[in-house]
């Protein structure tokens, strides 16, 4: 098992709340981006070292924007390079208001499988102000065309936790989302990234976050809301319909290998070393086309004690839990005291030698983690 996530970073507007690295579309930067692009395909064809990828994520940016012909160019690439003997997800990211049903019969023909749509809210004035380029209206039109186009794995997303949501608000947005029926569920708090817009506007005393407690109880609305419908909450931000769990992102927490490719994309190897691409479009483009990859790539090596904390962190992101046996026993003795006392206090459940987070305690799941680790 691995995955492959390929980073496509053009949106034609910046969302008010995103670090994420992207740039504005141009017609140009974009061909030589995909050109450089392919070449890295080529160049990593030996990363997984007998491992066949099966899983594809294609996330942005807004990869939506690309041509039917450059999407279906990449997968090509993709399947031409590597061994994928079994292809188990396709994801694509979309923005609804670049969903028409041409380009979801062209996705479909390229291979994707599964969608995952950037609702953010059912609010119009809040997609006003989050600076998202599409209306309610748009988001609902925009999955009942992929439902109509034969997408049976949609994922939609949802941002809780920011100035001037109120209960109602939140309560509504869920509601909205839950009578479409989408087969998986992403929610996040929003938060104040370096760099973003609303970084500007929070150091102007233009905005405020909402205290812990609001965003708690908009959390736990959540946790509610969609447990009551049948979704079943597999890590802290996901929630699926049993069976739609997305299997690429699953295995950033298992800690499977996978490959990224493009501008500020990550890799793993599966064992100890994690590499990160330049987020820089030209830097990336420019190593690619002189074939001098090594300038664009920084690679981390993780000491024993770093990915000790690493399972800790990504382990107890999910609702199944660590397996104790999973870990190194020399470490897990060290935090075994802190481990007995955040079980005394109800912080962490340790049952048939697994231990999670209840789910009551998962909005405060950081500082939980934080005290296990070296």
């Amino acid at each position: 098992m691995a995955g492959i996530y390929i980073h496509l970073p053009f949106c034609s507007s910046f969302c008010l709340y995103c670090d994420f690295y992207s740039e504005i579309d141009g017609r140009e930067q974009r061909r030589r981006y995909l050109n450089a692009l392919k070449s890295e395909i080529s160049e990593r064809v030996d990363y997984f070292a007998g491992v066949f990828p099966d899983t594809i994520y294609m996330g942005g940016g807004t990869p939506s924007l690309l041509d039917i012909e450059e999407i279906a160019d990449l997968a090509d690439t993709l399947r031409s390079r590597f061994e994928i003997k079994l292809l188990r997800e396709f994801t694509l990211e979309a923005n609804p208001d670049d969903v028409t049903p041409q380009k979801l019969e062209g996705w479909r023909r390229a291979g994707v499988d599964r969608l995952s749509i950037g609702v953010q809210s059912f609010c119009d004035d809040h997609l006003v102000w989050m600076r998202r380029r599409h209306t309610s209206a748009q988001a609902i039109n925009a999955f009942k065309m992929a439902r109509k186009a034969g997408f049976d794995n949609i994922s939609l997303d949802l941002i809780f936790g920011f100035e001037g949501l109120s209960d109602e608000q939140w309560s509504y947005n869920i509601a909205q989302l839950m009578a479409l029926s989408p087969d998986h569920v992403s929610c996040y708090q929003m938060s104040i990234e370096p760099g973003s817009e609303l970084a500007s506007l929070a150091d102007a005393g233009h905005y405020h976050e909402p205290s812990q407690e609001v965003c708690a109880a908009h959390y736990s609305i959540l946790q509610q809301m969609l447990k009551k419908a049948g979704y079943r909450q597999y890590e802290i931000s996901n929630f699926a319909i049993p069976g739609k769990e997305s299997i690429h992102n699953s295995s950033y927490w298992e800690r499977i290998p996978y490959l990224g490719l493009g501008a500020s994309a990550h890799s793993f190897d599966g064992r100890s070393c994690r590499c990160r691409n330049i987020a820089e479009m030209k830097g990336y483009i420019d190593a690619m086309e002189s074939n001098d990859s090594i300038k664009m790539r920084n690679e981390e090596f993780l000491s024993e004690d770093d990915k000790f904390n690493e399972q800790i962190m990504l382990g107890l992101r999910k609702m199944a839990g660590l397996s104790l046996s999973s870990l190194e026993s020399s470490r897990l003795a060290k935090i075994k005291p802190v481990l007995d006392y955040l079980t005394s206090t109800g912080d962490i459940i340790s049952e048939g030698g697994i231990i999670r987070i209840p789910e009551e305690k998962l909005f405060v799941s950081d500082g939980i983690m934080q005290q296990l680790f070296l």
